[in-house]
């Protein structure tokens, strides 16, 4: 093929600077062609190597004594968790998909960091979703939601991964520009785990699974790939919904693990067998030498179109010469399509090869994540306008609470997510832990251990319109009480941030701010941040203008329970046990659903958070966890303290009677969302013992009221039944969804 040489304004059309290009002429030593500029477009760009949050990146906490592999090492990083097994654990996100084809991006968002999970070598066991839509009253809203929760389902379905947890908001904030982060967790050997490196020379690079074809080139990724396969080549969304290809792989790696025989792995993602040969090659500090003809293709295609086809369901895998006739052995038995297309040099060069003619070089150190790709700082500036902080005297007290509750009940935030939790796939759930005895985070029992993973995500998008640096504390520290108050440790991070366009000094700022905060409050917590994504140019509309959507740092955290019997719930569990408020209720409403559905306002400050009280607050949650001291813990977070007991009232069908604090005013006491407060019920038989544990312990506490049959009181005012609140609680999201469009 014929490459012709470029010039400055050639890089504009692979969105490069001139100083970029110069910088490219200098690497290279000689002017690059066509191709080779066109590959330095892909592999820096922010999607591939962070440019423009690299940098800041750089202050979130990577290492720990239970860190097997740092965050940017390789595909995800890993955190060990005892008796010889490592959980591998990452979020990514699929939000500009999801607004064209909801189900299908969904379904292909989980694909893609199931795929990057699967290729450590680990089984995965678990989804969570963070998912933004925007305000309820669109039609759009309500379309886009039932299209990403189906596309979850079939992705669920299809690979027998259950959905275990995860959270949902609707904020007007992500109007036309929802936010699709997916979290998958699994556990591997930990002296098993795999890596995406090429790391001897000789060695040979083969690639495996879906033949190659021209999905995501020219276009936009998605919508090529969705585009392509549906009109040129006459496949049905059934079929583009098949995982079948994802569940041979998995199949095949374990069959390979069994052996011995894999040296790498590499899944082949955005930045198609160039990126992925890239990034093994420069982990291993060699080269690769690819020849682009012995590629399994399902169409004719060009050199150019095979290194940056976007094709679902490939990997990479490096091995020994010896042990190819029985790598390919294996995936023909795994029915999947086997190549050897390239070997391992000692030169940190990628060649690519036409045949017998050298259509691209690529210095491997220079590219992707190599560690000399260019790294930017954007200017950032504090916006003008900042949300105001509502002080709970100047707003009017409401004059009848049973009605503030039934008011409140209607809110899709606030409400049950239970329509959506039945949802997934039954027969999965079934024996879930999660459906009978549900915990403030997801309980997932480890094969073969008296162990479990407790998982959970979090980031209220409320918090972050004030104060994104507050806000993201707050995910942090929400994430570990979530944790703690499931019985477990928390261990580790991946986070999933998502913002507007990072050249909008504003929007930056709040990326900034964010990262700040997150680093902040994962060294408080000891959570170290092991794998991650960043989103920019996430754009929504209003009145016929295009602005960014909140700012949405998602924050997924996994911990340990180191015995089954440390496990917490949340339900209440027998009439006449006690129930109890570890930490203080504040006059604050702030952040809260009740400021946002009573009051009709948007943009707020965040509620009160004080770090010191938080840690505090988990410290003796877990020891009263440990003690046997509770029957049931709960935070107190999205809605306030009267649906926190709700929630804990609703499981088993109980009531509960309980008296206000006179210091706080009544609103900010029932509906306030001011942090580090846990709700816990105690035996009538282990109150004197749970009273003195928490005087010795010097944090603070107070006694609400005590569980009841069925009926729901508060300050002697009857608030209904539990029967009928569950019902209210229960339905607004079903009734909802069940809207016509």
């Amino acid at each position: 093929m014929e490459l012709l040489l470029t010039t400055e304004k050639d890089a504009e059309r692979v969105s490069l600077s001139h100083e970029e290009y110069r910088l490219i002429r200098e690497v290279m030593g000689r002017v690059p062609n066509e191709l080779e500029l066109e590959i330095f477009g892909l592999l820096w760009s922010e999607h591939a190597c962070y440019k423009n949050s690299l940098k800041w990146l750089q202050l979130l906490p990577r290492k720990g004594e239970r860190v097997l592999v740092e965050a940017g090492r390789d595909n995800t990083g890993a955190i060990d968790i005892g008796d010889g097994l490592a959980c591998v654990f990452k979020v990514e996100s699929h939000n500009h998909p999801c607004a064209v084809q909801p189900r299908l991006a969904a379904s292909t968002g989980l694909r893609v960091v199931h795929r990057d999970i699967m290729s450590t070598g680990a089984t995965p066991l678990a989804i969570l979703s963070s998912l933004r839509f925007g305000d309820g009253h669109r039609d759009t809203a309500r379309w886009l939601f039932k299209g990403v929760v189906e596309g979850i389902c079939d992705f669920e379905r299809g690979l027998d991964v259950p959905v275990v947890g995860g959270e949902v908001y609707f904020n007007e904030g992500f109007n036309s520009n929802p936010v699709v982060n997916q979290m998958v967790v699994g556990v591997a050997n930990a002296d098993r785990l795999l890596s995406g490196v090429a790391p001897k020379p000789g060695q040979l690079i083969a690639i495996v699974g879906a033949p190659t074809g021209k999905d995501g080139i020219d276009d936009d990724t998605f919508v090529a790939n969705m585009a392509f396969l549906l009109e040129a080549k006459n496949i049905s969304l059934d079929d583009l919904h098949d995982v079948s290809v994802e569940k041979n792989l998995q199949g095949l790696l374990d069959a390979l693990m069994q052996k011995e025989v894999l040296r790498g792995v590499q899944p082949i993602g955005a930045q198609g067998i160039v990126g992925a040969a890239a990034e093994m090659a420069a982990r291993s500090h060699n080269g690769i030498v690819l020849h682009l003809q012995q590629v399994p293709v399902r169409e004719q295609m060009t050199s150019r179109e095979i290194l940056l086809s976007e094709t679902w369901g490939r990997l990479l895998l490096c091995i020994d010469p010896d042990d190819e006739a029985m790598v390919s052995a294996l995936a023909a038995d795994a029915n999947l399509p086997l190549a050897v297309v390239g070997r391992v040099t000692s030169e940190t060069i990628l060649e690519c090869m036409d045949g017998k003619e050298s259509v691209a070089r690529i210095p491997v150190l220079y590219v992707g994540l190599g560690g000399n790709a260019p790294v930017y700082d954007p200017i950032w500036a504090e916006p003008l306008f900042k949300p105001t902080s509502y002080p709970v005297d100047q707003l009017q007290e409401p004059d009848h609470y049973p009605a503030v509750v039934r008011k409140m009940i209607t809110g899709l935030n606030v409400s049950s997510k239970k329509w959506l939790v039945d949802h997934f796939d039954k027969l999965l759930h079934r024996e879930s832990e999660n459906r009978k005895y549900p915990s403030d985070a997801a309980f997932v029992p480890v094969n073969g251990s008296h162990k479990a993973l407790v998982l959970t995500m979090d980031g209220n998008p409320n918090y972050m319109t004030g104060d994104p640096y507050i806000g993201a504390q707050i995910a942090v520290a929400e994430a570990s009480r979530n944790i703690v108050c499931a019985g477990g440790e928390p261990i580790g991070v991946t986070d999933c941030l998502n913002f507007g366009n990072s050249h909008d000094p504003e929007v930056y700022w709040q990326f900034v701010m964010s990262i700040r905060g997150l680093a902040r409050a994962c060294e408080a917590f000891k959570t170290p941040v092991v794998s991650g994504n960043v989103s920019f140019h996430n754009h929504r509309s209003q009145e016929g203008r295009i602005l960014p959507i909140i700012p949405s740092p998602v924050v997924g955290m996994v911990g340990l329970i180191n015995h089954l019997q440390h496990h917490t719930t949340l339900p209440f569990r027998q009439k006449g046990d006690m129930i109890f408020l570890i930490g203080c209720s504040h006059n604050d409403v702030n952040g809260s659903e009740y400021l946002k559905i009573i009051f009709g306002v948007d943009a707020m400050a965040p509620p009160r958070y004080v770090e010191e009280e938080e840690l505090d607050v988990q410290r003796v949650v877990k020891e009263a966890i440990k003690a046997d001291l509770v029957h049931s813990v709960h935070d107190v977070s999205n809605g306030g303290l009267f649906f926190t007991l709700l929630e804990c009232a609703i499981p088993m069908d109980f009531g509960f009677d309980i008296t206000t604090d006179a210091e706080v005013r009544k609103d900010a006491f029932l509906f306030g969302e001011a942090q580090s407060r846990v709700v816990v019920s105690v035996a009538p038989g282990k109150q004197d013992l749970f009273v003195d544990f928490m005087v010795d312990s010097g944090v603070p506490f107070s006694v609400l009221g005590h569980v009841t049959k069925g009926e729901i009181r508060v300050d002697d005012e009857s608030y209904g039944f539990i029967k009928d609140l569950k019902a209210a609680f229960e339905s607004t999201l079903k009734r909802w969804v069940e809207e016509r469009d």
